[in-house]
């Protein structure tokens, strides 16, 4: 089952049934009169769902809720340079009924589980998911599955020494997702970075030349406002969302 068989809007009629295929998982989704019923092979119970008379059932790809943090992997960019990679992030699967917006959500799926890690210190630090080390020098060599989208980030060093990627938080819930030849890929992450006493900051952006030509997201951020509290370090960098 391939992606467009996957994510899109279904109309289906009371007592008929729509299976998702999700990797080892298998959801079994049955049209009640005014409501849905979930079931999974590992799960002797249904879950049920009471929504009202629309038969229409939306599916779509979302980012995880929480940030993610890349392990650099002696990732190093000189002075007045600046480096673009690539990086490979779980997704998972929002189910809607009528149409996609928050108050119409009935279930999130989390079709590979991510590990929780701390990041920060202890009394200032926040609760992240491990993405792991993995990375790629060019978009072309990334391959995502369906449930996988591609992420680039470009870091410009903007400083007088080397600096080297060691622990690197992404905030996932100020990025969207679009089509880009057949692969999901994420808003653009763009990283300045200016000294480990100065302030840093990162701008998540819509780019033409990743995301394709159409600037709708088909998934929008988590984060309508793109706001975050401003924090020092490079790893606790101020977010500023914007699109082009």
């Amino acid at each position: 089952m391939n992606v467009k068989q996957i994510f899109g809007k279904q109309q289906i009629l009371p007592g008929n049934k729509h299976v998702l295929e999700l990797y080892d998982i298998t959801l079994s989704i049955t049209r009640e009169k005014e409501g849905w019923t979930f079931n999974s092979a590992d799960s002797e119970q249904n879950e049920y769902h009471h929504t009202g008379k629309s038969n229409t059932l939306i599916i779509q790809p979302a980012l995880p809720e929480k940030p993610i943090v890349f392990k650099g992997s002696r990732l190093n960019v000189s002075p007045k340079q600046k480096l673009t990679f690539f990086l490979k992030v779980p997704l998972k699967v929002q189910v809607y009924f009528s149409k996609a917006q928050p108050e119409n959500l009935i279930k999130e799926i989390a079709v590979k589980r991510l590990s929780d890690t701390w990041f920060g210190d202890t009394d200032n630090g926040e609760v992240a998911f491990a993405l792991g080390n993995e990375y790629f020098l060019n978009m072309e060599e990334v391959n995502p599955s369906e449930f996988e989208a591609i992420c680039p980030v470009t870091i410009f060093n903007n400083s007088s020494a080397p600096f080297e990627v060691e622990r690197l938080i992404i905030r996932v819930d100020n990025m969207g997702l679009y089509q880009n030849g057949g692969k999901t890929v994420t808003s653009v992450v763009e990283i300045e970075f200016k000294g480990k006493d100065v302030i840093s900051s990162a701008e998540y952006h819509y780019s033409k030349l990743y995301d394709g030509e159409r600037q709708e997201p088909i998934t929008k951020p988590r984060n309508a406002s793109g706001k975050n509290p401003l924090k020092m370090h490079f790893h606790f960098i101020k977010n500023i969302y914007k699109f082009e």
